[in-house]
């Protein structure tokens, strides 16, 4: 492999990136941190990013020394594979350093639409005492619907199972033995939905994905029905969905991502009364961001040491595939 005439291997962090995490990659001495501008991009062997770094054509061919990316998320939308194909590159993200946040704050938003917290603390620090309008849901023996048994849709199914919910998922993809463990029948999108007091998401963004809960799936679901999106905006039909919240023919939704982010001042959503929404929260926590930097730093060391680098892309035909320019 290359080297620059320093004898040291240049990777830029042109994302937040935790301190411990730099050490460590400083110590092994075979690495040095350059910045991330337009005249250092031509001497670049490595990179280490986030979400907000998207890799396509014009950083690809600015990037001509490039050996190796590491994507410190557990999504990957924001890479073109189309153009990584045309190069050498090796790219691997860390998919495992944010599944407890992510499931957590699902849970948090299960949690916050089935009982009115937000909306209820709003009224509250108004200096309005009314409980009327926050009659909630119990948990314990409602249906909860998982979409996609993933790392974090299994961690979720383990929450909803801590608070006596019985699940249900839908994962064409996934084993028998996944839902065996979980107890949860393998059953259609259809069924699901019909038999589910609550639906989380937890796909990534695909052709397969895309609008997968639109106004057509309505038919299906019972007025009492709460809806939960933590894993791409484009899964859902916001749209749609506003629709249906405005004119309760679903409960309650928690959405923490949007087909276009920021979520924009137009959308319908904020006029509905009956949703919460954070925005993009799921990996936003200390602990997930030290995992990931850690894990990043590691592949990093592990490839430039010719070792065998975990959790390489592109995965392989999970929910299909989609397009670096249809997402973007």
């Amino acid at each position: 492999m290359a080297k620059s005439a320093s004898g040291l291997i240049k990777v830029a962090i042109p994302e937040r990136f935790s301190t411990e995490a730099r050490t460590l990659l400083l110590a092994s001495g075979k690495f040095e941190v350059v910045p991330f501008t337009a005249d250092k991009l031509g001497e670049i062997d490595a990179l280490i990013i986030r979400s907000k770094t998207k890799i396509d054509s014009q950083l690809l061919y600015e990037c001509p020394r490039l050996q190796f990316i590491v994507t410190c998320t557990s999504g990957y939308d924001h890479i073109d594979f189309n153009e990584i194909k045309t190069r050498d590159i090796t790219v691997a993200y860390t998919p495992e350093a944010n599944t407890i946040s992510a499931a957590e704050l699902t849970f948090s938003l299960i949690l916050a639409t089935a009982r009115h917290t937000v909306h209820a603390h709003r009224e509250l620090k108004s200096q309005n005492w009314n409980r009327d309008p926050f009659v909630g849901l119990e948990l314990a023996d409602k249906n909860l619907g998982i979409v996609g048994l993933g790392r974090i849709g299994q961690r979720v199914a383990k929450l909803g199972q801590a608070f006596g919910m019985k699940i249900h998922a839908y994962d064409p993809y996934q084993e028998d033995s996944v839902f065996e463990k979980l107890q949860s029948p393998r059953v259609s999108y259809e069924e699901l939905l019909k038999s589910s007091d609550i639906v989380s998401f937890h796909v990534p963004a695909t052709f397969e994905t895309k609008h997968m809960f639109n106004r057509s799936q309505l038919e299906y679901v019972h007025e009492n029905f709460i809806i939960i999106n933590t894993s791409r905006g484009s899964v859902i039909n916001e749209d749609d969905l506003a629709d249906a919240l405005m004119d309760k023919k679903i409960r309650a939704a928690g959405l923490d991502v949007f087909e276009k982010e920021p979520l924009s001042r137009d959308s319908k959503l904020h006029r509905c009364s009956n949703v919460v929404l954070t925005p993009h929260l799921g990996a936003f926590t200390d602990d997930a961001f030290e995992k990931a930097s850690f894990d990043g730093a590691q592949a990093l060391i592990k490839y430039f040491k010719s070792e065998s680098v975990p959790n390489t892309l592109p995965l392989k035909n999970n929910w299909g595939t989609l397009s670096f320019k249809e997402r973007t």
